[in-house]
């Protein structure tokens, strides 16, 4: 998955969330709901910090051979 398809997928589980929150019926529901999606942004954030720093390490072993 590319680092933009990433973040649009974290941008849409906050709306998600968002959107749950915003219900007030059945908490306990939402509330777990929500932790599953938090657990799936923090998942996402990893791998794009992954996938930045693998970025980084190219570009800085290019920037050596120059």
């Amino acid at each position: 998955m590319k680092i933009s398809e990433k973040i649009s997928k974290i941008k849409k589980t906050i709306k998600e969330i968002k959107n749950i929150s915003e219900k007030p019926d059945n908490n306990n529901v939402f509330y777990n709901k929500i932790e599953e999606l938090n657990n799936e942004i923090s998942s996402l954030k990893k791998e794009i910090r992954e996938s930045v720093e693998e970025l980084e390490e190219v570009l800085g072993e290019e920037d050596a051979r120059s």
